[in-house]
């Protein structure tokens, strides 16, 4: 009787792993000064001042993995153009975030912004690819993260359809939008740290319309036929990699730090460097940047894998998250 082989497990998800090991076991050891005049001490120095960007890379590794592992194929090999092309989207993207912040959001009487990097390398060439790294890995990481949920179950979690006319649809939609354009405009016209509230729900609120309008995939749309798992896959997908950039973060040497006076003693209570109450803000940060990355796709998608027209393919189209 013959032998069943073993299905072997990818290497991505078998690197990955050991990135992630190898590189939090470094960092922890640099961080409690046990490498200091072993042969490990500068490569525990530099994990300690990019861990961000490492850490980052190695989850998006072990993420591909994962999928592969369960799809049985690689999904960096059917999607190679789809993942870098979102990979260097998300730098533009985070950059928007950056520009709102640093430039609308800064408190009229300390000056400082909801958010500020510290400590980050005085060469301008360092600190350009520290920023093609980590903000790179943003979207993609979220992206990834909720592809996986959605095979873990969250694509089954559904609902009897709405039953609204189309002309309800439109007006919900129009009503939404509407919202959206006021909450993005907040940082601008109001500004100061506390206008970091409408920014992760404003650009969700003004482009998924669009998006829904114009045959791409949307939220909206799943909430009318009833689809609710992708919303959740994607909001859980964004609190998941906020728990782990928080993480990542507090003990880096180049890092970000919060200021968010308007939480009064909230402030000072914290996972990490994040306030407890800024947390809640990564959910609608996951389905407000895929509502970004699909408005995007009506341009790019002639140069994306899967991108049939605008609508792109049934699968992706109703369940996918990237």
């Amino acid at each position: 009787m013959k032998a069943v082989p073993r299905a072997k497990l990818p290497k991505l998800l078998l690197v990955g792993s050991a990135l992630l090991l190898a590189l939090q076991l470094l960092h922890f050891l640099f961080v409690a000064d046990r490498l200091r005049g072993s042969a490990w001490e500068w490569t525990g120095r530099y994990i300690n001042a990019n861990i961000t960007p490492l850490a980052w890379c190695a989850y998006l590794i072990f993420l591909l993995g994962l999928l592969s592992a369960w799809d049985g194929v690689s999904w960096l090999k059917r999607h190679r153009n789809r993942f870098f092309t979102c990979w260097l989207w998300s730098v533009i993207a985070w950059c928007y975030f950056d520009w709102m912040n640093f430039y609308f959001m800064r408190d009229p009487a300390t000056g400082r912004r909801a958010w500020e990097y510290v400590h980050l390398p005085p060469e301008f060439t360092d600190r350009l690819i520290g920023y093609l790294l980590a903000f790179g890995a943003i979207a993609p990481g979220m992206f990834l993260t909720a592809e996986v949920l959605q095979r873990v179950g969250f694509a089954r979690i559904r609902s009897k359809a709405t039953r609204l006319s189309e002309f309800r649809q439109r007006t919900l939609a129009v009503l939404i939008m509407t919202g959206g354009l006021i909450l993005a405009g907040v940082p601008i016209v109001v500004g100061g740290p506390a206008s970091n509230l409408t920014i992760w729900v404003g650009t969700w609120a003004l482009l998924d319309p669009i998006n829904m309008a114009a045959g791409r995939p949307s939220i909206l749309r799943d909430w009318f036929e009833g689809r609710w798992g992708r919303t959740l896959a994607l909001g859980l997908g964004g609190l998941i990699c906020g728990f782990l950039w928080e993480f990542w973060n507090y003990w880096a040497l180049a890092k970000w730090v919060y200021h968010l006076p308007f939480l009064g003693s909230w402030e000072h209570i914290r996972y990490f460097e994040m306030p407890i109450p800024g947390l809640a803000g990564f959910i609608p940060f996951g389905f407000e940047t895929w509502a970004m990355w699909q408005f995007s796709l009506l341009i790019l998608a002639p140069a994306v894998e899967g991108e049939l027209g605008l609508a792109g393919d049934a699968n992706r189209r109703d369940y996918g998250c990237f």
